[in-house]
């Protein structure tokens, strides 16, 4: 309990001992209403405070004021005037208890300190060494939940009339209301900021997996043409060879077929030069966690379609947690195929997904995406990983067939093998295997 024989604290409502000559009724509302008008237009409360106490400190003979924030464990000075620079390095932290403005956001009661200069109280020192008299202290309060304190103090009067304590009251209510603006102002511009800077993300993520998509398709595609023509150009080639050395061929007969037996085989060579190009000779294989690309690839799906994907389940064997593989070219496939699971599933109330990795065999790792959606036909299976012939599962190839198609190209760079099987219980099951890994060296 304080002193009272040396200083009071009191509710604000409690007549003071002393007061002087209180400003026009009128005043006080002219000064209100410019502050209101202020603080309304303010983004940033502390210029805001400066300018307002600017305004009134003549008219209520103030000489200091000191706005704390409250950050959920104690009070930051976030504004302030008529103290010195040391004092405010002093005083730039002050715990809830502490003090009086601790004592207010301790209790959530504004309070009044008079006669302080006499008052041999320890909660007193700050204002002491202001060289304070009286000082009025009340909590910023929205909705019980504590923003702040704001204080003012004055020097040569002991105390504050009534009509000076309902107007400073009035103006921390308009204080309180215009600081829960600012704040609900910057927090929606910071999340307006993560917006934008998400949908940034999406974008360049949507342009990325559709540059790679394009990139793969036309290595399938390249991949599939050369292998189909380099039979009928070889052949061609051979019956131009057999009328060359025939002995029935005069010698314009033979250099004609000789001619079109060079450019056979030129067309040969530029398929065969495709093939190396598109045979991934450039594979980046490392060794890698398996759960971090199936995660990077679960990242990129729902960053491109945030409502796609069902609840999705990883379970990676302790055995098969590491392999050795291209990231890239990997998380691509998972990408692929959990996108098409993601679609398949749409229409099911109980969908989910569920991911696995498990080594069934020493030197390689099978990972499965298995959905719980309609399936597909078994019929169908024989089909799904050829260009254009794989629309019978949602695919990710632009309606043309080709995601399971570059899915099938990748992992037979990698060596492995990719397939759908039966999953009990209905849905769809797509496994792959690729390179097993030991685990990095601790």
């Amino acid at each position: 309990m304080l002193n009272r024989r040396s200083a009071l604290f009191r509710p604000s409502g409690q007549a003071p001992d002393a007061a002087g000559e209180d400003a026009p009724p009128y005043r006080f509302l002219e000064l209100l209403a410019v502050s209101a008008s202020d603080l309304l237009q303010a983004e940033d409360l502390a210029p805001a405070l400066d300018r307002i106490f600017g305004l009134i400190r003549s008219e209520v003979e103030l000489d200091v004021f000191f706005h704390y924030a409250f950050d959920g464990q104690g009070l930051d000075l976030s504004a302030w005037a008529g103290i010195t620079p040391e004092q405010v390095v002093d005083w730039q932290h002050v715990p809830l208890g502490i003090a009086i403005c601790g004592g207010v956001a301790e209790s959530l009661t504004p309070m009044i300190a008079r006669d302080i200069q006499q008052s041999d109280d320890p909660r007193l020192a700050y204002a002491r060494d202001m060289g304070l008299d009286a000082c009025f202290c009340t909590p910023l309060l929205h909705k019980d939940v504590l923003l702040g304190t704001l204080a003012f103090g004055r020097r040569g009067r002991a105390g504050f009339s009534d009509a000076e304590i309902q107007f400073l009251q009035t103006l921390a209510s308009y204080v309180t209301l215009a600081k829960h603006r600012i704040g609900v102002d910057q927090e929606l511009r910071t999340r307006l900021q993560e917006r934008e800077r998400m949908l940034a993300e999406r974008v360049t993520i949507e342009r990325q997996m559709l540059e790679l998509t394009r990139a793969s398709a036309l290595g399938s595609i390249a991949a599939t043409v050369a292998h189909e023509l380099n039979q009928p150009l070889s052949a061609a080639a051979n019956y131009m060879a057999a009328i060359r050395l025939s002995p029935d061929s005069d010698a314009r007969t033979r250099d004609l077929s000789g001619a079109a037996e060079q450019q056979l085989q030129r067309a040969g060579e530029i398929i065969r030069r495709i093939r190396r190009m598109v045979r991934h000779d450039d594979l980046v294989l490392e060794t890698r966690s398996v759960a971090t690309s199936i995660e990077e690839a679960l990242h990129l799906v729902r960053a491109a379609a945030p409502m796609l994907l069902p609840p999705v389940t990883i379970r990676v064997a302790p055995e098969a947690q590491f392999a050795r593989f291209d990231n890239v070219q990997i998380v691509q496939v998972l990408a692929n195929l959990l996108r098409n699971a993601g679609q398949a599933c749409q229409h099911h109330a109980d969908a989910a997904i569920l991911v696995t990795a498990e080594r069934q065999a020493p030197a390689e790792v099978t990972i499965r995406v298995i959905d719980r959606g309609p399936g597909v036909a078994p019929a169908q299976r024989h089909v799904l990983f050829q260009p254009g012939l794989g629309n019978g599962r949602c695919d990710t190839g632009g309606g043309l067939g080709l995601g399971l198609a570059i899915s099938h190209h990748l992992i037979e760079g990698h060596g492995g093998r990719i397939w759908a099987e039966e999953t009990p219980g209905g849905g769809a099951t797509f496994a792959f295997t690729i390179p097993a890994g030991q685990a990095p060296a601790a």
